[in-house]
């Protein structure tokens, strides 16, 4: 029987393939994931939090209401179009609302065509981050380690998680851009063809 595999886990086996040490890019991708992995469930107010906050849903456009108890119920969650982006060396996840199939990239408050009272880019488009991640795919991939592709593999799921989450409370109406899996796929055919 094959045990979980966590984020801990592949750090342990990276720290002891490395004689107690773990390498600073290998350490500096895992902190991201565990930030990425915890930010729906603990942690400091984030965009996932933000999103999901119901209070700052635009009830009226959502079909909503505050019932007595203090419970926001809607009949349809806001709408939001994920994108799945390059910036410079990090791979990022945004997520916007749109009007006329046009991205909101702008500070938006009150606007009764969108499903949120306040949309805030600055604190709500950017749902995940992580720093350098394309470079430890290109690394993990090229020369680095089963370990190193593990922990690649487990972002991944990791992201995929944290979209199935947020696919809970809203409706997410369009995913563009390279999920991980996809890059890897890549990366292992332009591999396969060297």
């Amino acid at each position: 029987m094959s045990e979980r595999v966590t984020l801990k886990s592949i750090t342990q086996e990276k720290k002891n393939q490395n004689w107690g040490e773990i390498p600073p890019f290998f350490h500096l991708v895992s902190n991201s994931i565990a930030e990425v992995e915890g930010m729906n469930v603990h942690g400091f107010d984030n965009a996932f939090k933000q999103i999901v906050k119901r209070s700052n849903w635009n009830l009226r456009r959502l079909g909503g209401e505050e019932q007595l108890s203090g419970k926001i119920v809607v009949e349809r969650k806001p709408k939001l179009v994920i994108h799945r982006r390059f910036v410079g060396n990090n791979y990022e996840i945004h997520c916007m609302p749109e009007i006329d199939d046009e991205p909101v990239v702008l500070y938006t408050k009150n606007n009764v065509n969108i499903d949120f009272k306040v949309w805030d880019p600055s604190t709500m488009q950017c749902l995940i981050k992580l720093p350098d991640f394309i470079e430890f795919i290109r690394y993990a991939y090229t020369r680095g380690d089963d370990i190193d592709k593990k922990l690649v593999r487990y972002a991944s799921l990791t992201i995929d998680n944290i979209l199935k989450d947020l696919a809970t409370e809203i409706d997410i109406i369009g995913l563009k851009g390279y999920s991980i899996k996809h890059i890897i796929e890549r990366i292992e055919e332009e591999g396969s063809t060297a």
